[in-house]
């Protein structure tokens, strides 16, 4: 009996709240792990009329494409998203928005710095009660929409309020977008 009362006490008004606490959700979301210190990159993306510099965090290993953007609850103010650059080339691998927090558009590169592939991904958020493998089962199966259909060597997570995005997604539908990553 006591355990109900505990039960309807403290947790029913937490899941009326409309605005839960960020560390809450956090723990809810299983984000407890320590988050990367990535490196950051300049890069550029090109069209034939066009450049657009943004400044990225660098994923270079496995832990960093494991983890990504992951309960990060934004990005630093100078950084407008995150560059994945693997060693050999990739296919039939998406990317996924489990435990990310804001919206992303992912654009997809071949060996040559072409674009193979644009999506735009919403946070897969876990719902009130959800379990864990529930949760990670679903955001896994929303991944699939976000497949690209061809090899590719590097992937670009953009951050939704990058103020060149709305031009680089109208540009990609009627040319390549070229990727410039500055050394």
């Amino acid at each position: 009996m006591k355990k109900k009362v505990f039960f309807i006490v403290l947790v029913i008004p937490l899941i009326n709240s409309c605005e839960l606490d960020n560390r809450i959700i956090d723990f809810y979301n299983g984000c407890d792990e320590k988050l990367i210190n990535y490196e950051s990159i300049s890069i550029n993306i090109q069209t034939k009329d066009f450049n657009y510099p943004l400044e990225t965090y660098l994923g270079k290993n496995i832990n960093e494409y494991k983890f990504g953007l992951m309960c990060r609850e934004d990005l630093s103010p100078n950084i407008d998203g995150m560059i994945f650059q693997y060693e050999q080339e990739q296919e039939q691998k998406g990317f996924w928005m489990y435990k990310t927090y804001f919206p992303l558009t992912i654009i997809y590169f071949d060996k040559f710095g072409n674009s193979v592939g644009l999506s735009s991904m919403e946070p897969c958020t876990r719902k009130i009660l959800e379990t864990k493998n529930r949760f990670e089962f679903r955001c896994l199966e929303e991944s699939y929409d976000y497949l690209p259909t061809k090899k590719y060597i590097n992937v670009l997570e953009i951050k939704n309020d990058y103020k060149y995005l709305e031009e680089i997604i109208s540009l990609e539908k009627e040319e390549n977008l070229r990727l410039i990553i500055k050394n």
